[in-house]
């Protein structure tokens, strides 16, 4: 029988800010790489960008746009980090909403700015489902969370992966279909961003809490080789993941990003898979540096 074909990915979203552009620069490029066959677009939202730095971006890739989150959106946002002082400093983390907007057309895939892709995920873009994404670390270790508070659970009842169809992912790599994004489930997105509803949340998640109450029940779980979480790189061997060694993509969720030099000593010295991690990064960093160079000085890519 031959293998469903992968969806076609119609836009690329992703989230950024000036202090993260290299991992954008690595994370788009290393997805070029892994799937040649692309001719989407990439949307990137962010409300810091110079015109430098978009420039930059437009040389590398093709078919880029910029924008801010949507009035909405915006508004919402702004609210609840008004009554949820915690959550200021975190407020760009809310603005993946917008790859739900309905006013996007065809199959998102939405990126966080700190992957690293080291080979294509056509069997993750192959699944059925209206939203496709990989387990969060609760959920792979087999504890689990509360549906109402997300508070993560001691595993001692049951470790099933799927507590009642109810099951929790992370919100770094989400196949998104336009089923999902309906005005209704755009309207009850938002409303998730009332300080009322986050009061109820034991979690320190942002966007990825209101993802996982809102889809929690209707998620498609992928391999976990798709989005391997770096920063819970001991906690997935005690339980018997799959290696990094076998991961599709890499993850570097947590505070020890590859252009954060000053977190890197703490990470390594607690998990010495950190070191390879970092070193991956670092060869997909040089080769989009030398992409770059080709590009902005002879208009095409000859590396």
């Amino acid at each position: 029988m031959a293998k469903p074909a992968p969806a076609k990915i119609d836009t690329l979203v992703t989230v950024t800010s000036r202090d993260y552009l290299p991992g954008t620069w690595v994370m788009l490029h290393s997805f070029l790489q892994a799937h040649p066959d692309f001719d989407g677009d990439i949307a990137v939202l962010a409300d810091d960008l110079a015109d430098k730095d978009k420039y930059q971006l437009s040389v590398s890739f093709e078919r880029i746009g910029f924008s801010e989150p949507s009035e909405k959106l915006a508004r919402s946002i702004a609210d609840l980090t008004r009554s949820v002082p915690k959550l200021q400093g975190r407020a760009r983390r809310f603005f993946s909403l917008e790859a739900f907007n309905p006013a996007r057309a065809g199959n998102v895939l939405f990126c966080d700015s700190d992957l690293l892709f080291r080979s294509g995920i056509d069997a993750m873009l192959a699944m059925d489902g209206a939203i496709i994404a990989c387990g969060d670390r609760a959920q792979l270790i087999g504890s689990g969370r509360d549906q109402s508070s997300l508070a993560e659970l001691d595993g001692s009842e049951t470790r099933t992966p799927v507590r009642d169809g109810f099951a929790t992912f992370n919100a770094g790599l989400m196949l998104i279909r336009p089923e999902l994004r309906t005005p209704e489930n755009w309207a009850a997105l938002l409303g998730h961003l009332d300080h009322k509803v986050w009061g109820e949340i034991a979690t320190q998640h942002t966007d990825q809490a209101v993802y996982n109450k809102m889809f929690g029940r209707q998620v498609t779980l992928a391999g976990a080789s798709h989005n391997y979480l770096v920063g819970h790189g001991s906690a997935l061997r005690n339980a018997a993941i799959a290696p990094m060694s076998e991961a599709k993509v890499l993850h570097f969720n947590g505070p020890a990003k590859p252009w954060h030099f000053g977190r890197h000593l703490d990470a390594a010295t607690a998990d010495a898979s950190y070191v390879r991690a970092f070193q991956d990064w670092y060869s997909a960093y040089t080769r989009f540096l030398t992409s770059h160079h080709f590009v902005a000085n002879t208009g095409s890519d000859i590396s």
